[in-house]
């Protein structure tokens, strides 16, 4: 009769094992507390985690946001001339990256949202210089392409100086 109750609990534990696992690498998620967003210059940094995967999977992950971003003509002295060219851009950004699952059905990782160069957005006179003096993200988001996972991450961040 033991042997049959040792047999039985084998096997019910057996079971549980077989169950457990794909219950735990089919619910992919972000980890709230495990990811967050802060400036770094002009750049927003969002950093994560992802948990929930199956181990060894290839993920394609997808920050995204608003961005208002002003540009100024900068004169060789760090000053806007007397007859200030500027512009503010408003538009989305993008960025993603692939990031591999560890044993455990998790990664973690980090992405940079950045506005784009000055250059390319503003034309300055001859003696100027287009410079990004003011930058604000929010409506961010961040997505697991493949799982579908996804976490908006709350909040308005902001940087930079008006130069006058």
């Amino acid at each position: 009769m033991s042997k049959r109750i040792l047999a039985l609990f084998a096997a019910l534990f057996t079971a549980l094992l077989v169950l457990a696992s794909p219950a735990q690498a089919g619910n992919p998620h972000f980890i709230k507390n495990a990811t967050s967003a802060s400036l770094s210059g002009t750049s927003l940094v969002v950093k994560f985690k992802e948990a929930g995967l199956p181990s060894g999977a290839t993920e394609t992950v997808t920050v995204s946001a608003t961005l208002s971003a002003t540009y100024q003509c900068v004169n060789n002295g760090g000053k806007n001339p007397n007859d200030p060219k500027k512009t503010t851009i408003n538009t989305a950004v993008s960025t993603s990256g692939e990031f591999k699952a560890d044993k455990n059905g998790n990664i973690t990782g980090s992405l940079t949202l950045s506005a784009p160069a000055a250059a390319t957005v503003l034309d300055c006179p001859s003696g100027q210089r287009a410079t990004l003096t003011v930058v604000s993200y929010t409506a961010i988001s961040i997505t697991d392409d493949d799982s579908g996972a996804t976490l908006a991450i709350p909040g308005t961040f902001s940087g930079g100086t008006p130069i006058n």
